[in-house]
């Protein structure tokens, strides 16, 4: 029992983080979102730096949540505001910020604003994901042109 629930609990700890992946390692919708991240983050946080992908903190498909780590680079902030792989991360370097995407709303954070960062994150966890519709076996499909007749199989 206790190594199934370790098992369990490792599996969800590789779901919920992905930590520094390359951004050229990542799928296309998370580098989309990543992109809409640095645009953000450098309007509102940049500076004399360009602020850039760094890491994925936390990452929650159900919920279709991603938080985004972004630093400044060794590039100016003239630079376009979407991924530049020439450009080296400056960990030590102000400001890092984090941004949360949640189903498709952006909210970015200097990292110092943990407070904010978490609400947002818990917001965006308790509330619920779109519906997905599923198919009941036995209900009405989309090709059935009636509601479904009952009865015993004779008589329909």
């Amino acid at each position: 029992m206790r190594g199934l629930l370790f098992l369990l609990s490792a599996l969800f700890l590789l779901e919920s983080t992905d930590g520094h992946t390359e951004y050229e390692h990542l799928s296309q919708h998370d580098t989309e979102i990543i992109d809409r991240a640095i645009t953000q983050a450098n309007k509102q946080h940049g500076k004399a730096k360009h602020l850039d992908y760094d890491s994925i903190l936390h990452v929650n498909r159900r919920k279709r949540m991603l938080n985004v780590i972004l630093k400044p680079t060794s590039c100016v902030r003239m630079t376009p505001s979407v991924h530049q792989k020439d450009c080296k991360i400056q960990d030590q370097a102000r400001p890092q910020v984090s941004c949360v995407e949640c189903r498709g709303s952006m909210s970015c954070f200097l990292l110092k604003d943990s407070p904010k960062i978490k609400q947002t994150m818990s917001e965006c966890l308790k509330s619920s994901p779109p519906p997905v519709k599923t198919h009941l076996a036995g209900d009405v499909t989309l090709l059935s042109e009636n509601q479904q007749k009952t009865g015993c199989l004779g008589c329909i």
